[in-house]
């Protein structure tokens, strides 16, 4: 039998890197690493278009060109359970060919993206292609910068179900952001394709308003919300609306 000396530093060493790497190589899947030279922004597409809901995280938040993106469908597609239990069906994006939906640019200084990338749970950050990103209005794309985007990942995403429904909570908080957004930038249509681009409006969707499950519901746009989600087709809202 041939007999091999071997230090046990060596020995230790060999076996950290066995058990290391594939961790490792796992985490960078899901949260690859980022240029530090270059300027980093984050594809804006639910409620990070709600300035209270992204401030309330202290990342901060610098909207900056509101865009087009190509190559991903947005929709209710993240299943979700809280830490009080309830089950809802969140916004989310999954790559599509043909899809497009609208979102802003959000400036992220790279210390504070390591801190949205612990955030996150049921969504990967992917690197989106500055090709697949067309201004809505008339400001240039960011130069020398990395663009990126939380993709749902396969094993939370389904459609809304009656376990899992979609709350009005959520979507006040969406196109109320989605308003703001629109005013900001003086695009009127802005609000209007947040609708139209997001996919699986669903009769499974419980209307809380009345007694919100989020602790700072945001309802100051009402009104407004209610006459975006009266595009619907089917009159699916008044069905909602009314309950």
């Amino acid at each position: 039998m041939w007999k091999v000396n071997c230090p046990v530093s060596l020995v230790a060493g060999l076996l950290a890197m066995l058990f290391t790497v594939p961790s490792l190589s796992m985490a960078n899947e899901c949260l690859p690493p980022f240029d530090n030279v270059k300027h980093q922004y984050i594809v804006g597409y639910g409620n990070m278009h709600y300035e209270p809901a992204i401030t309330s995280t202290s990342v901060g938040f610098e909207p900056g060109v509101p865009v087009w993106v190509d190559g991903f469908r947005r929709g209710w597609l993240t299943r979700t359970s809280h830490a009080n239990h309830i089950k809802v069906t969140d916004l989310g994006v999954i790559p599509l060919v043909g899809g497009r939906f609208n979102g802003v640019l959000i400036a992220m200084p790279a210390n504070m993206l390591k801190s949205m990338d612990r955030q996150q749970k049921r969504t990967c950050r992917v690197l989106v292609n500055p090709r697949q990103l067309t201004p809505m209005n008339n400001e240039e794309m960011p130069k020398d910068s990395q663009f990126w985007l939380y993709q749902t990942q396969n094993k939370y995403h389904d459609r809304p179900a009656g376990s899992y429904p979609i709350v009005m909570s959520d979507v006040d908080e969406f196109l109320t952001g989605c308003i703001e957004q629109s005013e900001r930038f003086g695009l009127k249509s802005f609000a209007q394709e947040c609708v139209a681009t997001t996919w699986n409006w669903s009769s499974h969707w419980v209307n809380d308003r009345l007694h919100p499950l989020k602790v700072k519901p945001a309802q100051i746009r009402r009104q407004q919300v209610d006459v975006l989600l009266g595009s619907l087709e089917g009159n699916l809202y008044e069905q909602i609306r009314a309950e």
